[in-house]
């Protein structure tokens, strides 16, 4: 794989950062060894995170970030996919910081964006599945249920998002603590973990004044986690790219073996196809382009997809070994299957893209 060139050197720094870090600290064979509330969360690498900038990179200068930079983000979420990691950055360190930046009051924005920014508190949106949402809001106090909700099960505050669309939103700010709030914890297949969120009259500060639209920051998650994802099927290709140049049967390695280069061919179009399809939107999103919510919803449908295609093709070219708790192949697989339920799934993005699509001239 070629090296990639980084748009500046804020990019590059992160980027040599972040990969200096994970490939020294954040080893796959030494995390297998760890316990499951370990594996889940690390506090001392969620400050190193911290320290590095990671929660830095969605929010303005104005109010103590490196800008709204989705280049970063998305370099990093590509990193955090690569490296399996399950802290929760684009829940807590992109998502979070942006909807306090963009929609929290002056007074809110300087309590909570200092303790986002430096790893002190976790704090969680709920957004809903896709564009939806079953939560409500009535007197102040909010009820409703929401059965998945990504990194809630270590979440020290949530934002919740109301309203009956994304385009007439309001975010409340929520101690999952508190009275009528109950979580239910459970892990997912990848290592991650979630809780299912019912509220029954909890009680709730409304982030900023008035309606808001939610529909950027639930696409700069589905960006995000497109970007993930493609971490995820490029350290997927990799690892299957060198088992087939070592792996020997009858006295051969397997890649001189012509029916396998056509399906490793195969991995490696779709990996650059969904390179092409993110690099497009992030483009297009800075550029604040009419086709902009276009791009993301096509990035989001195609990467999930194909990651699923090239982890599963991972996994049968490594044979047996692809299916091992102690190989990595399988968890790549299971990175993908995830993602491709976060931020709306491959059917709504595309359904989503479909109806842009129709509308342009």
């Amino acid at each position: 794989m070629k090296t990639r060139t980084w748009s500046d050197d804020t990019d590059a720094a992160l980027a040599d950062a972040a990969a200096r870090y994970l490939g020294e600290r954040y080893r796959f064979d030494t995390r297998q060894r760890l316990g499951a509330a370990a594996h889940r969360f690390s506090p001392a690498c969620w400050r190193d995170l911290a320290d590095m900038g990671w929660f830095s990179v969605a929010t303005p200068e104005a109010a103590g970030g490196l800008g709204l930079r989705l280049s970063s983000i998305c370099l990093l979420a590509e990193a955090a996919g690569r490296s399996l990691l399950t802290e929760p950055f684009v829940s807590a360190g992109v998502v979070a910081p942006f909807i306090v930046a963009q929609h929290g009051s002056a007074a809110q924005r300087d309590l909570l964006l200092p303790a986002i920014h430096g790893g002190e508190k976790r704090v969680v949106p709920v957004l809903g599945q896709g564009g939806a949402t079953a939560l409500r809001e009535e007197g102040g106090a909010l009820h409703g249920r929401q059965a998945m909700a990504i990194d809630v099960d270590i979440a020290d505050l949530l934002i919740v998002r109301t309203g009956d669309s994304p385009s007439q939103a309001a975010f409340w700010i929520v101690d999952p603590q508190a009275a009528g709030c109950r979580l239910a914890r459970y892990p997912l297949l990848d290592g991650r973990g979630a809780a299912t969120l019912d509220l029954d009259g909890a009680a709730a500060v409304r982030l900023g004044d008035g309606a808001v639209d939610a529909g950027a920051a639930l696409r700069l998650g589905a960006l995000a986690t497109a970007a993930d994802s493609l971490g995820a099927m490029s350290a997927a290709f990799e690892l299957t790219l060198d088992y087939l140049k070592t792996r020997r049967q009858f006295g051969a390695p397997l890649g001189t073996y012509q029916a396998l280069q056509h399906r490793a061919v195969d991995m490696y179009i779709a990996l650059g196809e969904s390179r092409a399809l993110l690099d497009q939107a992030i483009a297009s999103v800075q550029a604040g382009a009419p086709q902009a919510a276009r791009d993301v919803h096509a990035a989001k449908s195609v990467i999930g997809e194909a990651a699923r295609r090239v982890t599963q093709e991972a996994i049968q070219l490594h044979g047996g070994i692809g299916v091992t708790e102690e190989y990595a192949a399988s968890h790549f697989l299971r990175r993908a299957r995830v993602n491709e339920q976060l931020y709306g799934s491959a059917e709504h993005h595309f359904q989503a893209f479909a109806a842009l699509a129709s509308d342009a001239p």
